[in-house]
């Protein structure tokens, strides 16, 4: 990121009146570069990396969305659990802000479209564009060094939380930590764990992990308009059984055969971003339109089921297209304040409803005789404050080390050299 040049305010009036800063411009230069280049270390810090060397700073703006949806529906339920507006009856509809939470769960399904799109590039690429071929190997162990270090570590820590503060047994959890460190605890038990409850779609990531190399064989389909045709078709079709033949409880709700169309959606978005925009999307103030629209429609199509069901996963093809196409859109997704806090979602989502549940239960009591609109934005700004202080220095000390190529190789290597010195140390000090 580049830093800009400070400009020098312009004043009216005799110099007596300017304040005493106004008249230094040296120190006001050496003091504000001082002050963005802090800035510019504490982003970096904060800022994930990529091992592949592709940053796409929109997807990590979107991934901000998805995970503030997120957030917003754990907050709000929270509160409503916790506080006194619980037992005050339904919030009124034109509560708009607790009507956009109440659907934030959904920002699940954009974390999908994202892995879709994200996990399909390299494969789409190889087919549309001549790259080299994606080694499955690496591929797997790369989201497998990359991932399950925090995952694990973090099953662990609150599977000691469980113990501890709430008061559970470890006979009774030994089984949901083991299904949910392997990965298996929808498919075993038809829910979500109560050692890590948002580890049910973390689980359906998994599964799709297993299917990509076989799914992305459609990017091999040389004419793109036969290609899309088949995916669309694809999107479709999984809608139609869904809605024909899928239990709204059990396994199998909670399995990729859920969740499909997000996933090839993504797929989608991959083709148009090589083929189409060939990796560098023109802006068109156009696309602004669709987004000004689109998002608040999001949010009245979520309210509907039937609408959700069919035409959620196009609008978010719609609305990801306008990120990175829209003149306004694509400024706001690509904000180095909005792609940090993005990047560091996987961090967030793992342990930001322990976030909640610890600073809430000192802050519920705050603003609770406002209309909850006001409530609500209170709790958010306090709470949501300490969500990004602690995850932000749980995604700096476990998972932005994982993000960084061959670690396992490096830690390797420290702890040879380390035993090495020590080993020499003692035959050193036995020769003495």
């Amino acid at each position: 990121m580049q830093a800009h040049e400070p400009e020098l305010a312009q004043f009216t009036g005799s110099p007596a009146s300017l304040p005493v800063r106004a008249i230094n411009p040296v120190r006001d230069e050496v003091h504000n570069s001082s002050r963005v280049a802090g800035w510019n270390w504490l982003l970096n810090r904060l800022s994930r990396e990529t091992s592949s060397g592709r940053f796409i700073p929109e997807i990590d703006g979107l991934r901000f969305a998805a995970i503030g949806m997120v957030v917003l529906f754990h907050l709000n339920g929270y509160l409503l659990a916790k506080s006194s507006l619980y037992h005050s009856g339904p919030l009124p509809q034109s509560d708009w802000l607790a009507q956009i939470a109440l659907v934030g769960n959904r920002g699940v399904e954009l974390f999908f479209v994202i892995s879709g799109f994200i996990l399909g590039l390299p494969f789409a690429a190889h087919h549309l564009k001549n790259a080299p071929r994606v080694d499955l190997r690496k591929y797997y162990l790369r989201r497998l060094t990359r991932l399950e270090p925090p995952y694990f570590v973090t099953v662990l820590l609150l599977f000691v939380l469980a113990l501890w503060v709430q008061g559970k047994t470890a006979a009774a959890l030994y089984p949901h930590l083991a299904a949910s460190l392997f990965y298996l605890h929808n498919l075993i038990y038809g829910s979500a764990s109560p050692v890590i409850g948002v580890a049910w779609s973390l689980e359906i990531e998994v599964q799709f992990y297993v299917l990509v190399p076989l799914l992305t064989f459609l990017f091999a389909i040389r004419k793109r308009w036969l290609r899309r045709l088949i995916l669309v078709a694809l999107v479709l079709g999984t809608l139609s059984a869904q809605s024909r033949f899928l239990p709204q409880s059990g396994p199998a709700s909670l399995s990729i055969l859920a969740y499909l169309q997000f996933f090839l959606i993504g797929f989608l978005l991959a083709d148009v971003f090589l083929a189409d925009w060939r990796e560098a999307p023109q802006s068109n103030s156009y696309w602004d339109g669709v987004a000004l629209a689109g998002w608040p429609l999001l949010f009245i199509v979520l309210r509907s089921d039937v609408l959700a069901h069919w035409l959620f996963p196009f609008l978010v093809f719609l609305l990801y297209c306008a990120a990175f196409r829209g003149d306004w859109s694509r400024r706001v997704f690509s904000n180095p304040c909005i792609t940090v806090v993005g990047g560091m979602c996987y961090s967030i989502y793992l342990i930001h409803y322990e976030v909640i549940s610890a600073v809430g239960r000192f802050t519920k009591g705050f603003a609770e005789s406002l209309p909850y609109w006001a409530y609500f934005s209170v709790q958010l700004a306090l709470i949501g404050v300490s969500i990004l202080l602690v995850c932000g220095f749980y995604f700096v000390l476990l998972e932005k080390p994982c993000m960084r190529r061959n670690w396992p190789g490096r830690v390797w290597t420290h702890l040879q050299g380390t035993a090495y010195q020590r080993s020499g140390a003692a035959e050193s000090a036995a020769a003495d």
